[in-house]
């Protein structure tokens, strides 16, 4: 794939083992225009997933029918089904074939608040975004957005817009017993 500029370092980033590309991606900018309603989050929170091989919680093994999208690898993402109706947005990572990825778990919403509001049929206390699901349903991304690219798609990953001050690593929350991967990041904001 030729790609030049921006879209060349967004794919550079996430062509790094997932671990790496979860970090890289704290403090960058997410954002959709679907319906005249353009909304873009800074992402404060990710989980990466690794290959099957070192992570006990691939996705790779925690599907009993394995979704297309999951080995497309980067720029595409994936978006699926958790827990009951709740969609998650996972950046592909890694190479083609792998099964990393990146899941976005929260936010600060920047730009279209409103919007945020009217999609989760709630008023923000704040302007943070947490959980996977409410991240999806406040960008407007649904199953339809699965397989997409990311450098041509409706969704768009920009560069973060301050320095990262701070990131904190830590054990994802479902790990299983002896997992050590320090797989869940989060960005300190002030």
């Amino acid at each position: 794939m030729e790609t030049k500029g921006l879209n060349n370092r967004v794919l550079k980033l996430l062509s790094q083992p997932a671990n790496k590309a979860a970090i890289d991606v704290l403090g960058m900018r997410i954002s959709t225009h679907y319906k005249n309603k353009f909304v873009e989050i800074m992402i404060t929170e990710t989980e990466a997933f690794g290959r099957k091989s070192i992570d006990k919680l691939s996705l790779l093994s925690s599907f009993k029918n394995i979704p297309t999208s999951l080995t497309l690898g980067p720029p595409y993402i994936s978006v699926l089904k958790t827990y009951g109706n709740n969609k998650s947005l996972f950046l592909l990572a890694g190479k083609k074939g792998s099964g990393e990825a990146v899941l976005i778990k929260s936010g600060v919403v920047l730009i279209g608040k409103r919007h945020v509001e009217s999609r989760r049929k709630a008023k923000l206390k704040y302007d943070r975004i947490s959980g996977p699901g409410n991240i999806t349903k406040s960008l407007g991304i649904e199953l339809v957005n699965d397989s997409e690219n990311i450098l041509t798609g409706s969704i768009n990953l920009s560069p973060r817009i301050h320095p990262v001050d701070q990131a904190v690593a830590m054990k994802r929350k479902n790990s299983k017993r002896g997992d050590k991967h320090l797989w869940r990041y989060t960005l300190i904001t002030k």
